[in-house]
């Protein structure tokens, strides 16, 4: 055999290889395409996901702002003569969502409440807010709220009773059960009973039966300091 004859060998030897190293090729391409397509389609539906879910926290994000905006404000303004406006203002730090409660009176600057705004403002706002972030809850926890010396910084007068109308009607529509701690007998009229802790100097001894409330507000003065069985004669007479 010539040299050339084995130099066409050596060629179509070679084509043969360079043929099935295509073909490989080929196989691997079409392989590589599917998977791909198949990733590509994973992308788009992840995107979609993130959408649709980003979508759904913000919807939820806005209707719970509403409501708790709506109730709070509804709270204060039944109590306070002015136009008062309970605002949540959401704020995004290191991909965390954070809630800042704000108070805005009439057209001015949403403000951080303080009590500067109005004397027990801060009392009631938490009041309400605990109330409303209850209602929120599902399961919901017992409905039952221990309430130590409530709206104690409203004062006395006519805060105060609105106050007291406010957590009647919260108790009521929500059948909640409130039980007050206080020294206040303001608050006593809007109580469906009324029970007297009687103090000895050492302990403290609750009274095992109901008094009745009118009753009990006679015991105190307008201030709301309690009148001594010998300032009560004086008084009847």
């Amino acid at each position: 055999m010539s040299n050339y004859d084995n130099e066409i060998d050596d060629v179509r030897e070679w084509i043969q290889v360079q043929e099935t190293k295509r073909e490989i090729l080929e196989k691997s391409l079409e392989e590589s395409r599917k998977k791909f397509s198949t990733s590509e389609s994973y992308l788009y539906n992840l995107k979609n996901a993130r959408w649709v879910l980003s979508e759904v926290i913000r919807q939820t994000q806005l209707q719970f702002k509403g409501y708790v905006e709506s109730l709070v404000t509804k709270c204060i303004n039944t109590v306070f003569d002015r136009d008062f406006e309970f605002i949540l203002e959401y704020e995004i730090k290191a991909n965390k969502t954070y809630i800042k409660p704000m108070v805005r009176e009439g057209d001015t600057e949403p403000q951080v409440p303080k009590e500067e705004m109005g004397v027990g403002i801060l009392d009631l706002l938490s009041f309400a807010l605990r109330v409303v972030l209850w209602s929120l809850e599902r399961p919901r926890s017992r409905p039952v709220f221990v309430l130590d010396e409530p709206m104690r910084d409203l004062g006395k007068g006519k805060l105060l009773d609105r106050a007291g109308d406010v957590l009647k009607e919260l108790s009521q529509r929500l059948k909640l059960q409130l039980i007050l701690i206080t020294h206040e007998p303001q608050l006593c009229r809007i109580a469906d009973r009324v029970f007297e802790i009687e103090h000895d100097g050492k302990r403290s001894y609750l009274g095992s039966d109901p008094i009745k409330k009118e009753e009990y507000a006679k015991n105190f003065d307008k201030n709301g300091k309690k009148i001594s069985k010998k300032r009560k004669r004086k008084k009847l007479k």
